[in-house]
């Protein structure tokens, strides 16, 4: 079972080998979801590669971002590069980078990132079958679900077990997108969930102001024999914004943990060097809901020296070596040689004609003592086999200098080892594959029974129902919108069904046979991810709401698949597991409804699914009054998305719209709203 532990810097890299990682993710400068964290350059990330090859230790790249468009061309360039370094693996969310890492790189082993939100054995599946080694699978999973997953699947399986928790599922959080323009997915989160929030009910305030979306750090480090049981493959620590003390400390706790070395005061000296109001055990057990909760304010932070000068002796130490075998040939009248092996790589050295001995010839233990000494090189001495003829003197300085030049070469020597042939990543040729111009028509997408039955009265193209509505009647030649996240295990009943909206990748295998539509929630921001889920079967996809009319545009222009736009509606911001009413309240979110109110008096309502939460933006997406750019956008639909609205807004809304693509002018709305990304786009 791996050991997997962040390096935000050279120095967590560092600190993470030398506490006993067996391997370690990173991120360079570019594509990677922590932009904040310092990161490597190419120089760097070279120097780290070689660092922890030589120490037994994999690293693996986060190239774990959704790519605009306009980055395709130095993604690839950006690809060719990092895969010549001798990389372990890529991590990815986006599918277009997976699409083109299996296209032109075939031997590099692709990561799934917990970006891509897979929570089911259907969708570990159906990355294996796109040729993913590796998923990481949502943070949302409990042990059984982990354990039923691993048996379903043959991917390898890699679960968090200690770290910051996000209150949404990864991949499918867009609030810091959506209020500060600043996205998540794209490795700029501002954390706007770590910030207080009133919970209201019907729009009166009950209980106090809390930080309500941000919950304690997860430590399973006094789990493990339950976490064995589990059966992953890999054990990841999160913190690749966290200080090299905090890397080293928490890597070795988990290193003793999986040895079976750990004790409970290793473990409370690790939460208190750094822990979000106390810790949890996440979802491993289930649903805990308040238990997960840190209501009292945030980090607990205690600066003790002691403890990082301790940790930083580990490194002086130097721990981390790769044996080796050593031959030493000393005969009078011949070259001294010595030759060093490592595994299949092997340096030899050859010295001075040895002299005849005047007074002491070369003893071998000696020689044994002298050869051992490989100080800060990343080897140590396993095995020695010394000839001397008894005539011969060596002196101590050449024996040291043939060490040393033995030890520099089969250093660069094994480094170079692990480095790839050049390969190119290439980008077809941009032409248009649609004609200039193209109808844009209206569908819109419903709640509940009352928007349906509004909506149908009203021309509309196409409708769009929610699984769990569309499962109970009657809802001739609606589309049924699949659930937002699969659950483990889930089957649904699909035999009224011949349109299907897919939201995520464990739903391809149930929808296939039917006509499939794609979700915004599969984070399409570039053609190649467009082509891949053309291959799965797609007919038509709805494009991320995090880009702007110019990306949309360039998108549309390179793209074979029809596409969709969200053009009126609450985008929602997060997809939460955890019942933040139930946590902060009581189970009572069948009975009325709730809402979130932020420091601005901005107000997020709440969906509710079976104890899950969707929170929605504060204001609705208007674009009524600019259907002219939207139709020079040459997409072919633009979906209403109806939430909280009722019957008779609903139909006002359309009837706007409608008149908005007759060419009618349109004045903007009394009401709150927002143009979303439209005009700014995301960082």
């Amino acid at each position: 079972m791996e050991l997997l532990s962040p390096a935000g810097s050279y120095d967590s890299l560092v600190m993470a080998v030398q506490n006993g990682a067996d391997a370690v993710y990173a991120g360079g400068n570019m594509f990677s979801a922590r932009r904040s964290a310092v990161n490597f350059d190419m120089a760097e990330l070279r120097q780290a590669v070689d660092y922890c090859h030589l120490r037994g230790v994999k690293l693996y790249l986060a190239v774990n971002t959704l790519i605009k468009e306009f980055e395709l061309a130095d993604l690839c360039r950006y690809l060719e590069t990092v895969y010549r370094l001798g990389i372990d693996a890529v991590i990815v969310q986006d599918m277009g980078v997976l699409r083109l890492v299996r296209k032109y790189l075939p031997d590099l082993p692709v990561n799934g990132s917990t970006q891509m939100t897979v929570c089911s054995s259907a969708g570990v599946r159906e990355l294996e079958r796109l040729g993913v080694r590796r998923v990481v699978l949502a943070r949302e999973l409990s042990a059984k679900e982990i354990a039923a997953i691993r048996r379903e699947t043959k991917a390898e399986l890699e679960i968090f077990v200690h770290g910051a928790l996000c209150m949404s599922y990864s991949g499918q959080c867009l609030m810091s997108s959506m209020i500060g323009g600043r996205s998540g997915n794209r490795g700029a989160c501002a954390q706007p969930c770590r910030l207080s929030y009133t919970l209201l009910e019907n729009g009166r305030q009950i209980g106090k102001t809390l930080p309500l979306l941000s919950p304690k750090d997860l430590c399973l480090a006094e789990r493990m024999a339950e976490v064995k049981a589990s059966d992953a493959d890999s054990l990841k620590i999160e913190g690749r914004m966290k200080s090299p003390e905090y890397v080293g400390m928490v890597t070795r706790v988990y290193r003793m943990a999986l040895d079976g070395n750990l004790n409970h005061q290793d473990v409370e000296e690790m939460l208190r060097f750094f822990s979000r109001g106390g810790s949890s055990t996440g979802y491993f057990d289930g649903k805990k809901f308040r238990a997960m909760m840190d209501y009292d304010g945030g980090a607990k932070i205690s600066a003790d020296r002691t403890m990082e000068k301790e940790i930083h002796s580990t490194v002086r130490g130097e721990i981390r070596k790769r044996p080796v075998s050593m031959e030493f040939f000393a005969e009078a009248g011949k070259p001294v040689r010595l030759s060093v092996r490592c595994g299949d790589c092997a340096a030899e050295i050859a010295g001075e004609t040895a002299e005849l001995a005047r007074n002491r010839p070369a003893e071998e233990e000696r020689v044994r003592a002298q050869l051992a000494k490989l100080g800060e090189t990343p080897f140590r001495l396993e095995k020695a086999h010394i000839f001397v003829d008894g005539r011969a003197a060596v002196s101590i300085s050449e024996i040291n200098a043939l060490r040393r030049q033995a030890a520099e070469k089969l250093e660069r020597d094994f480094s170079e080892s692990f480095r790839r042939e050049e390969r190119k990543v290439n980008l077809p040729d941009l032409q248009p594959l649609k004609p200039e111009k193209r109808k844009t028509v209206l569908c819109a997408q419903v709640w509940n029974q009352e928007q349906y039955r509004a909506v149908k009265t009203m021309g509309i193209d196409e409708i769009y129902v929610p699984y769990d509505l569309f499962r109970t009647g009657e809802y001739p030649d609606s589309v049924c919108v699949l659930p937002e996240l699969p659950r483990q295990g889930e089957k649904l009943d699909l035999s009224k069904a011949e349109l299907v909206m897919v939201n995520h990748l464990g739903q391809f295998e149930q929808a296939r046979g039917k006509e499939i539509l794609g979700g915004h929630r599969l984070n399409v921001l570039n053609r190649e991810a467009a082509e891949q889920y053309a291959d799965l079967g797609v007919r038509s996809l709805t494009v991320s709401p995090e880009l702007n009319a110019k990306e949309i545009r360039q998108l549309a222009a390179s793209c074979s698949l029809p596409l969709e736009i969200i053009g009126y509606g609450r985008i929602p911001l997060m997809t939460m597991e955890n019942c933040v009413i139930k946590s902060a309240y009581r189970c009572a979110c069948k009975e009325k409804s709730f809402s979130l109110r932020d420091r601005k008096d901005a107000e997020f309502p709440i969906l509710t699914q079976d104890c899950r939460n969707i929170l929605l933006n504060s204001c609705p997406i208007y674009m009524a009054d600019r259907m002219a750019d939207i139709k020079n956008l040459q997409i072919d639909r633009v979906r209403l998305l109806f939430t909280v609205e009722n019957p008779e807004m609903c139909c006002i809304i359309i009837k706007e719209y409608q008149k908005a693509l007759a060419g009618e002018e349109i004045s903007p709305p009394q009401f709150e709203y927002t143009h979303g990304h439209f005009y700014r786009g995301v960082l």
